[in-house]
């Protein structure tokens, strides 16, 4: 699963300036594009970390925490109700082709507002996998969280010697899903925690760092559909080298790409961690477009320090804008530089957050 540029490079499809040339000033017109950008930063909380981003942006992402997927929407409690509601209904019309059993078991998770689901895995295995689902309403939000199970002491291979190293782990992680869904809340954008724990998009879970936390969120411009930042941490994820001792293979991609160069590349001093960045441009296809990475904590071996990605991209589809869509950046290369250092420079571990 090693992260390399060479891997965006060919399925992204890129774009950036010479290494070690200095920057050309600003015109009067990119200076006015930036700065009404950089005038609208606001703080951001993903992960354990913070980084100002324009205000006018659109969030994707994911979150994977302690091996359970976190999801949150903000909705009304009526609407919550509803739709839990109608998860209960449609879980109980669900029908195995081959008879199986396919709810086992829900109900209220024991806090207040709180539900869940015990169900086969799909319609199409066999009765062994189970998914565990959990639905909290709190701020005006609607959490869900989901987590796979197995159990073969009540399928059709509970008699089978070679099957029961399965076992049956149902028990253990419903009990998990009970315990996140009392601890997690919804959390509004502009919430900045100030406790330990991690900001997902929607939510907050509140705890000491783990080596079991994964969080990926995309935010693409509103103004400027085809840029986009994707920031992403992984507490158990690190690297064998860093983005800079990779450079041949970066080399090696941009030989493949209309005009690939790199912009510049370096280390870079962030508040509180190292790290390195790698600045590409290159024309595909027939559309010049840029792909800005930078990593911190490549190798800690520690959960205080998780792998930290992020990347800029302009010109390149996303969840908002699709590749046909595309004719041009709507960021010129001095622009795209400019956003890029101001918004890389922000990220930082947030106060209090491990």
């Amino acid at each position: 699963m090693k992260k390399t540029i060479l891997g965006i490079l060919v399925c992204i499809t890129l774009s950036l300036s010479a290494c070690g040339q200095s920057t050309a000033p600003l015109s009067e017109e990119e200076t006015r594009t930036v700065m009404e950008l950089k005038n609208q930063l606001q703080p951001k909380c993903m992960g354990r970390y913070l980084i100002d981003m324009p205000a006018d942006v659109s969030v994707f992402g994911s979150a994977t925490l302690h091996g359970v997927t976190f999801e949150s929407k903000a909705m009304s409690l009526k609407d919550y109700r509803e739709e839990v509601d109608a998860r209960e209904k449609k879980l109980k019309g669900m029908k195995h082709p081959d008879g199986y059993q396919y709810l086992f078991s829900y109900g209220p998770a024991g806090t207040s507002e709180t539900y869940y689901f015990i169900h086969l895995e799909d319609l199409y295995s066999g009765n062994i996998g189970r998914i565990i689902e959990g639905y909290k309403w709190d701020r005006g939000h609607r959490i869900h969280l989901q987590i796979k199970a197995s159990d073969v002491t009540t399928s059709t291979y509970k008699d089978d010697p070679s099957s029961q190293i399965i076992g049956n782990n149902v028990p253990q992680k419903t009990r998990l899903i009970f315990d996140l869904l009392d601890k997690v809340r919804g959390r509004n954008d502009e919430d900045i925690p100030t406790e330990p724990g991690v900001c997902f998009i929607g939510g907050f879970l509140p705890g000491k760092a783990s080596d079991d936390e994964r969080i990926s969120n995309q935010f693409i411009l509103l103004n400027h559909l085809d840029v986009a930042f994707v920031l992403e941490t992984d507490a158990n994820l690190h690297q064998t080298d860093t983005l800079l001792q990779r450079g041949h293979q970066i080399e090696e991609g941009l030989k493949h790409v209309e005009g690939g160069r790199t912009v510049r590349k370096g280390q870079v001093a962030l508040q509180g961690m190292k790290a390195e960045e790698w600045l590409l441009a290159g024309i595909s296809p027939k559309v010049l477009r840029h792909v800005f990475s930078l990593e911190a904590n490549p190798s800690a071996p520690s959960e205080q320090e998780p792998f930290v990605s992020l990347d800029m991209k302009t010109a390149s589809p996303n969840n908002l804008m699709s590749q046909h869509e595309i004719e041009k950046a709507s960021l010129n290369e001095p622009e795209a530089l400019a956003l890029w250092d101001v918004v890389s420079r922000s990220l930082r571990p947030r106060p209090n957050g491990f």
